[in-house]
């Protein structure tokens, strides 16, 4: 070989190894971040469907103390229990007749006695399972299989007077589960959601049928000691990214665990690995193919002359180096021959591609990021708002309640808790219509906003009950307060087509006092108060002395 020859052989060499070196630097960067992005649209996905369920179980939630929390109910089963007399029963009846129009993905309510017997149903079907006999004092939901499909079952407990006197069961339907399974967007062409609880063996057991099995649901389990599992780990309560896990086929996957800790559920959202290696590796192509184009250009270039490409092609290895490390800027321009500006040209076109890729990926993120947040400020006004009148619902209420007497206790001044109930509410709803009885709900909730202070809060906490709490306000000025509240209640008038009527009001009231031990005590006497008031004929504010004396305003020496 000439000199000449070896020389041009050496300083191609010298030219095209460097860039080499540096695309695959290059490469391997590009690779690593866009699988960072892939695992990071994976967890913001799992993160949002989490959220979602959560949602709608707060909201289930919601409903059953909503169904829980009607007086007449209570008061016609403890009636029934005692007596079993039918007209009661037909009350019971009726009042869950109402609240099952009332609730969508609602499927069938059940009233039981504190031994799980059956008393009253909405279900068509004449066989209906008992419940075992239960001592729980909380609610509680559970996914169950009934017949060819899966049901949220929410049980509550049901008292009256803080006398357990049985429990009522809402089952719902779990189309918001079997939406989201069912809904892949986002997790490509393997992608899949899987969701379970946990077997009495520990296993986990798949609530909702699978992408690739479609009988799994209370059917298909993983044991407990498969810790290489994602679903197994969700399970565990570990949140976190796998990588290369196998799933419930043996099929490495990169998934993202979730876990629901107050029902014990697992979600995982997943894709195959090899789908998410091919979306790698396809990036991985277009930088070899710029590889082969670049060192082929230097190699025509420098046996035609080396000398004039040496160079250009040195400048564009310090390019490439900046490139490696995130820094996706145009090369600029390089003088010398024809091909040498080729050369330029299509390493500008790979680094416009890389950054618009690296763009999109980035404003994929974003998105995903301002849906989750526009998902949390839903789910905190659903935690805290009745959906019918705007005003607060029991779980805000019942955390301000909490704030208050704690506040009142510490600076000794006065709290009046009152509850006030529409006196013979259904029979609006029975004559008029339920939307006749919604707008009376909302026109009372408008009442009320107007006529409190800023500092009292107002919640609606059951179908016709709505809560007061009085801050900083002396026990007369209450009582007159009241007093005045059921006086312009009563002369309310409602129009439903050509007929007008008016509607009463029933009013509870407790103050706290040092007897008080706490606001769930201060709670238990403003009921009781509002029981008083419906016994001694409604339309009347009674007021709890203490000690288990009551007294109606009005006549505060007729004590019992």
């Amino acid at each position: 070989m000439k000199l000449k020859h070896l020389l041009i052989l050496v300083f191609i060499l010298i030219a095209a190894v460097p860039s080499f070196v540096g695309l695959r630097s290059l490469n391997q960067y590009t690779g690593e971040h866009y699988r960072q992005q892939v695992e990071n649209h994976l967890s913001a996905l799992s993160l949002i469907a989490k959220k979602r369920v959560i949602s709608v179980i707060e909201r289930i939630e919601d409903n059953t103390a909503l169904v829980a929390s009607r007086t007449q109910m209570r008061i016609s089963l403890f009636n029934w229990m005692q007596s079993q007399d039918p007209v009661e029963l037909d009350k019971i009846q009726r009042i869950l007749n109402d609240a099952k129009n009332g609730l969508r993905h609602l499927k069938d309510i059940g009233v039981y006695d504190r031994q799980g017997y059956l008393v009253a149903t909405t279900a068509e079907s004449p066989t209906v399972v008992e419940l075992p006999p239960r001592r729980q004092s909380q609610p509680t939901i559970s996914l169950e299989p009934e017949a060819e499909e899966v049901l949220v079952s929410s049980i509550a407990p049901l008292f009256l007077n803080d006398e357990s006197i049985g429990y009522i069961r809402l089952a719902f339907f779990t189309d918001f589960i079997t939406d989201l399974v069912r809904d892949r967007t986002g997790l490509g062409d393997t992608g899949e959601w899987l969701f379970a609880v946990r077997h009495e063996s520990g296993d986990a057991l798949f609530a909702v049928p699978l992408k690739y099995d479609q009988q799994a649901a209370f059917q298909r389990r993983v044991p407990r000691d498969r810790m290489d599992v994602p679903i197994i780990q969700a399970l565990l309560g570990n949140e976190l990214i796998m990588s290369d896990a196998p799933d419930y086929r043996d099929i490495p996957v990169l998934a993202s665990t979730r876990y629901i800790s107050d029902l014990d559920w697992g979600l995982v959202a997943k894709m195959n690995e090899a789908e998410v290696n091919r979306l790698v590796n396809q990036n991985r192509i277009y930088i070899i193919l710029s590889e082969i184009a670049i060192v082929s250009v230097a190699i025509l270039a420098g046996i035609v002359l080396s000398i004039y490409i040496a160079g250009p092609i040195e400048k564009l290895k310090a390019h490439t180096a900046k490139v490696a490390l995130g820094k996706f800027e145009s090369p600029p321009e390089t003088g010398g021959w024809q091909e040498v500006k080729e050369l330029n040209s299509h390493f500008r076109f790979m680094i416009e591609a890389l950054r618009d890729l690296n763009d999109n990926l980035q404003k994929k993120v974003e998105e995903r990021t301002k849906e989750l947040h526009t998902a949390n400020k839903k789910l905190e006004l659903i935690a805290t708002q009745d959906p019918l009148t705007g005003l607060h619902n029991r779980r805000y209420f019942s955390e301000r309640l909490e704030q208050e007497f704690s506040r009142a206790r510490r600076y000794e001044s006065s709290l009046a808790l009152v509850i006030l109930d529409l006196d013979h509410f259904k029979k609006i709803n029975d004559t008029y219509g339920h939307p006749a009885g919604d707008k009376v709900l909302i026109d009372i909730a408008h009442y009320l906003e107007r006529t409190i202070r800023e500092s009292d809060v107002l919640a609606r906490i059951g179908g016709e009950e709505f809560c007061l709490i009085l801050p900083e306000c002396s026990k007369v000025a209450a009582l007159t307060f009241l007093e005045r509240v059921c006086q312009d209640i009563s002369e309310l008038e409602f129009q439903t087509g050509n007929a007008r009527y008016s509607i009463t009001c029933s009013f509870g009231v407790a103050f706290q006092g040092e007897t008080t031990p706490d606001s769930s005590t201060l709670m238990k006497h403003a009921d009781q108060a509002l029981y008083k008031a419906k016994e001694r004929g409604r339309n009347r504010v009674v007021e709890y002395l203490g000690a288990g004396r009551l007294v109606t305003v009005g006549d505060l020496d007729q004590n019992i």
